[in-house]
């Protein structure tokens, strides 16, 4: 067995150490360092479903502010996402007999991810997907497929900005 002379003891203590007390700290997040700021543009709504543009920009909001260090400004964001709402559907999804026993919400939805700083687009999609479904059965309705398919399409986004590239 090999002995190791003090000083590369000494270093090699120093390095887990080092470690321990956090010379090293993950943020969740692989977003370059250089983007501090975030711009969240208004959910651009190409449905005839008036509310789900605000929803999914407030579920983007909130999600950027849990799993990301971006900082939400109005304007002028070193990082801006743009999201336009193309499709909507509510469809029957299983049936007993003649009656419909449950339902499926899907939504589409395009995105963009630009770094301002350096002119980069990090994301782009023009097809992200949201869905949910509900049972009138279990006394669900439209509205709860519509809050499941908000979050999915959100989590998708979050998904493919924040930690995928």
């Amino acid at each position: 067995m090999a002995i190791l002379c003090p000083m590369t003891r000494l270093f090699a203590a120093g390095a887990f150490l080092g470690i321990l007390t956090g010379c090293y700290s993950f943020s969740g997040t692989t977003l370059p360092p250089h983007l501090r700021s975030l711009h969240i543009y208004p959910v651009e709504n190409r449905t005839l479903e008036p509310s789900l543009a605000d929803q999914i920009t407030q579920g983007l909001d909130e999600g950027f502010r849990r799993r990301s260090n971006l900082r939400r400004v109005n304007q002028d964001g070193d990082a801006e996402l743009y999201g336009t709402l193309i499709q909507y559907s509510h469809t029957p999804q299983s049936t007993a007999g003649s009656q419909v026993t449950s339902f499926r919400v899907d939504m589409l939805m395009q995105v963009v991810f630009v770094d301002r700083v350096k002119g980069d687009t990090l994301y782009i999609d023009q097809s992200v997907p949201g869905y949910g479904s509900y049972s009138p059965e279990r006394g669900e309705t439209e509205a709860t497929a519509r809050k499941l398919a908000v979050e999915n399409l959100v989590k998708v986004v979050l998904d493919n900005t924040v930690l995928a590239w």
